[in-house]
């Protein structure tokens, strides 16, 4: 089969929209021997890493279209609108993995966003199979057929650290930006120590608001209690995610999945979520939730966490059953289904049947 599989950013990026579709193209061409062509917005490379699969990073307009035209079917790794134009006049097969929201969930916008974002939601639920990678992800569109959800780097990340794992070691991976919660995490491991517990928190990752947590930290006398390593590698992060009992989570807007919960939770940590989104399923009954937002009610999770082995133990003795619906052949071999039947089952795409077919779909879509 011959996929174009459009995602905005690719590698080196390392975000888990990212991840999925370096996983998903890896898998198809490995698997199932498909020619699968990625179609990005990152023009940046690693110079170290040979991708075996054909790699367009924003591509020009007679490159795009003859990528499109040669497809048996087009599959958008959440929705790539500005890759979307050559299918108003090449119909293929579309197939669209909702990863993000397209608004967030009571997200106010002017009236211009309103209608931006009424198209787009339009556009993604007239394509010919719409999947989400999680149920609330789901409910915020309709015609969704299926839920995927992510899987994790299975290869990568599993447990390889010393057992009984150090409970007063916490770990933070992602992207240092507001939404993540940082503020609410480094206020819970203040007080722990208010409480008498000796936590030592790891933050990997990098962005925006480094400088601040710096601050923050220091504001609060926990430098010797914080270290920053910055951005690492997939086996960097598992490597030193296996020196850490306890995980955090702390997003404060709802993430649409949170594979990182997935990635920390196979490398034997427990891991507490924010209780929202998408991140309730991505934990399952593997680790504890907290109210969203709040730094006391992390700081409880994490007592007892700290301080009670039997309900750290409850927790990793599931995980092992959570991780084994999350293993890459499972996700890889779930969307190759998606996109088989999406071949076999599109009406035929060609001449005004075609066009009239898709503008149908827009304006009512099931």
């Amino acid at each position: 089969m011959k996929i174009v599989l459009m995602v905005h950013r690719f590698h080196p990026e390392i975000g888990g929209v990212e991840m999925t579709a370096e996983v998903l193209a890896r898998g198809f061409t490995q698997r199932f021997g498909d020619d699968v062509t990625v179609v990005t917005h990152t023009t940046r490379r690693d110079p170290n890493v040979h991708f075996t699969i054909r790699v367009l990073r924003e591509p020009g307009r007679r490159e795009l279209y003859s990528a499109i035209r040669n497809a048996d079917v087009v599959f958008h790794n959440n929705p790539c609108m500005q890759f979307y134009w050559p299918q108003l006049v090449i119909r293929r097969p579309w197939v669209v993995a909702v990863r993000m929201w397209i608004t967030l969930p009571g997200q106010i916008h002017t009236g211009r966003d309103r209608l931006k974002y009424a198209l787009k939601t339009r556009m993604v639920e007239s394509a010919d199979v719409l999947v989400a990678n999680s149920q609330a992800v789901a409910g915020h569109l309709r015609g969704v057929s299926q839920v995927v959800h992510n899987s994790y780097r299975d290869t990568i990340f599993t447990v390889t650290g010393p057992e009984p794992r150090d409970r007063r070691r916490i770990a933070f991976v992602g992207r240092l930006s507001a939404d993540k919660g940082l503020e609410v995490l480094i206020d819970a491991v203040s007080e722990l120590v208010r409480r008498g517990l000796d936590p030592h928190l790891t933050i990997v990752g990098e962005g925006d608001l480094e400088d601040e947590v710096r601050l923050r930290v220091a504001a609060l006398g926990l430098g010797h209690r914080v270290v920053m390593t910055g951005r690492l590698t997939g086996p960097q992060t598992a490597a030193l995610l296996n020196t850490h009992g306890i995980g955090v989570v702390p997003s404060t807007i709802p993430e649409s999945f949170g594979t990182v919960a997935l990635e920390e939770t196979a490398c034997g940590l427990v891991v507490a979520v924010a209780g929202h989104g998408g991140l309730i399923e991505a934990i399952g009954d593997a680790g504890p939730t907290f109210a969203p937002g709040s730094s006391s009610g992390l700081a409880d999770v994490l007592h007892r966490l700290m301080t009670d082995a039997a309900y750290y133990e409850g927790y990793r003795s599931k995980a092992r059953t959570h991780l084994a619906n999350h293993q890459e052949n499972a996700m890889v071999d779930a969307y190759r289904d998606v996109l088989a039947q999406a071949v076999s089952a599109r009406e035929s795409t060609r001449g005004w049947r075609g066009t009239m077919r898709q503008l149908r779909r827009f304006l009512h879509p099931s």
